[in-house]
């Protein structure tokens, strides 16, 4: 038919067929007259399933003999080049452009993702601007690294020949060996604001790795419930990545019930910085929302290398440049008015190189280096500030011990903070037998200095609460830390003013036969600077601490108070009432020599019925 005619004539990047070519089939690409500049054609006499005949070149497939002229694919060719000529593909890229567009297929102008054609090194990936989808909103996020200027370089393994992997590196791979991955510590600790649309929503935040196959996971963290204004995560998430260089983290806010993506930011992970920072959300359009964002801690721990394995990041990048780049180190304990000073030093600086750097710049330091020394201490951070603190660590690092390794080795994610300590040999015997007399008085100390108080009532969730004091503790102290440690339940949180509080202490006294029965408790209230540990120890019976607010125990005494005076009205009423029926009962006698006049009697009289109605 006409139809099957056309579709033999058509001409392909592929050659004729492409749909039924295999790797390792041949195709050469030669001018045939009549037929245009670039038609296809089968020398005679050739096996087209023969598996020794491979392509010359990429550039003749493409056809693309001009280093000048740009390739124009469609997205189904561009992913079948992808999977059958990774390696010749991204040496193709390194001398001519290429470009990609989506297929005619998407009636609904959705997009096809861009990172596995830039992981291939083309160049230009056409996108459909009027969807905001995940590659539009991944392009976007590309080029904001560098201000939006439009132009990215390339990673050097796609260009450079100084690279270790240049011509060796195939995208698609599931399996690199002899390559140890960096390991990245990610912990989403809060959100403000997370869903601006919704305030009684049930928020949970969706991370996603995005970059080559092998490299790409996903996390998801719990939801907090109906809190969209201020949620707490505080969730850890370790991944491992090879290439580093092309590789995204992608933050979406999810509602839990809908499902829905009320948020979203998607960064290079070259340009998210160490540390405690605060990621600014896009709305589904990508615009910014003010008042939207997420509180995260990350940091890239140094590879492990062992046996055979080298650190993937020194293959997929320039020695020169991985050289080239600097890193800042502080220095503690150097002589003068700072109490630090920050060094700048490279990838491969050892802790010698730097300790004569070191002596050079510092003033009033011999020249002599055998004298000094660089030491590591590690401080070891309480969780509550009841727990008694231990000594720090330390350790004298080796002259030929690099620096940068160090730094990456330490984990704060285990309770630590680490630093380096300028020392001098005489120092350090001092320090030795110093901190050997101070730790054997901290452990008989330690057991003297401190006691143990139940405080009862704290909160409708948590009945009583024990906490470690120190035995100079005042109530206001013992009340600061309860409060610290008890679960915040709304009493608390209306009044979390440990001033608005009081201890309450209630003794139950022993009796002293036996036979008699148990006394009534006492109760009294301890003022805000009376030492608690006096007051426990003076019990001679079974005790405890109450915590009470200060209305509270205001209100109780009005009542206390009111009560008195009820029953002190009502005992003078019962008098009256026995002295008016001693009257009745006997005849009522006087005196004639009574000085009393009939007036007064009446009166008498009248305030007896009076006091009786």
């Amino acid at each position: 038919s006409s139809r099957g005619k056309e579709r033999k004539s058509r001409k392909s990047i592929f050659g004729n067929n492409p749909g039924r070519l295999s790797p390792g089939e041949s195709a050469t690409l030669a001018k045939a007259s009549g037929k245009g500049p670039f038609d296809v054609v089968r020398p005679t006499g050739e096996d087209p399933c023969s598996p020794y005949n491979t392509p010359a070149s990429l550039s003749a497939i493409i056809r693309t003999p001009k280093c000048y002229h740009i390739s124009s694919l469609n997205e189904n060719a561009a992913k079948r080049l992808c999977r059958r000529y990774s390696q010749k593909l991204i040496q193709h890229t390194t001398c001519q452009l290429l470009r990609t567009y989506p297929a005619a297929t998407r009636i609904d102008s959705s997009n096809p993702h861009p990172l596995i054609f830039w992981l291939h090194g083309v160049q230009l990936v056409a996108l459909n601007y009027q969807t905001d989808d995940l590659p539009l909103q991944l392009n976007a996020a590309m080029f904001e690294a560098n201000g939006g200027c439009g132009y990215v370089l390339k990673p050097p393994v796609l260009w450079d020949k100084n690279c270790s992997m240049y011509q060796q590196f195939c995208p698609l791979e599931r399996d690199l060996d002899n390559k140890e991955p960096a390991i990245y510590s990610l912990t989403i600790v809060s959100g403000q604001n997370v869903c601006p649309s919704n305030s009684t929503g049930s928020p949970c935040i969706e991370i996603d790795v995005l970059g080559m196959p092998l490299d790409s996971c996903h996390f998801r963290t719990k939801p907090i419930h109906r809190n969209t204004l201020n949620p707490m995560w505080n969730e850890q998430f370790l991944f491992r990545v090879h290439f580093e260089d092309l590789v995204f983290l992608r933050f979406a806010v999810v509602e839990n019930n809908s499902s829905a993506v009320t948020a979203q930011r998607i960064i290079p992970l070259k340009a998210l910085r160490r540390g405690y920072r605060h990621v600014q959300l896009h709305n589904l359009h990508n615009e910014p929302l003010e008042i939207s964002s997420l509180f995260i801690n990350s940091r890239r721990m140094e590879e492990s290398p062992s046996g055979n394995t080298l650190p993937a990041s020194m293959l997929f990048s320039m020695g020169e440049r991985k050289a080239a780049v600097t890193y800042k180190v502080t220095i503690h304990g150097i002589p003068g008015p700072e109490p630090f000073t920050v060094f700048n030093v490279s990838g491969g600086t050892t802790a010698a190189q730097l300790l004569h750097q070191l002596l050079a710049t510092t003033k009033g330091t011999d020249s002599c280096a055998a004298d000094y020394f660089l030491m590591e201490e590690k401080s070891f951070i309480s969780k509550e500030k009841s727990e008694c603190r231990k000594p720090p660590f330390q350790r004298v690092i080796g002259p030929e011990e690099g620096l940068v390794q160090l730094l990456n080795s330490w984990f704060p994610e285990e309770g630590y903070v680490g630093r380096i300590i300028f020392k001098t040999r005489e120092e350090n015997l001092n320090e030795r037998n110093f901190f050997q007399e101070a730790k054997e008085d901290a452990v008989i100390s330690s057991e003297d200095d401190s006691f143990f108080v139940q405080v009862h009532d704290v909160s409708p969730e948590q009945p009583r609460t024990v906490i470690k004091a120190p035995r100079f503790s005042t109530a206001q102290d013992v009340i600061q830390q309860t409060l610290c440690k008890a679960k915040y339940s709304y009493s608390i949180l209306s009044n979390p003013n440990p001033s608005d509080y009081v201890l309450l202490e209630e003794v139950t006294k022993e009796p002293a036969n036996k036979k008699s029965s148990s006394s009534k408790p006492s109760q009294r209230i301890l003022s805000d600077q009376e030492c608690v540990f006096q007051a426990q120890s003076k019990w001679k019976g079974a005790g405890k601490f109450i915590l009470k607010l200060k209305e509270q125990v205001q209100a109780a005494r009005d009542d206390k108070k009111k009560g008195i005076s009820f029953t002190s009205e009502l005992k003078k009423l019962t008098k009256s009432s026995k002295q008016y029926r001693g009257f009745i009962s006997p005849p009522l006698q006087v005196l004639p020599d009574s000085p009393q006049s009939k007036d007064e009697r009446s009166a008498c009289s009248l305030t007896f019925s009076d006091v009786m109605e």
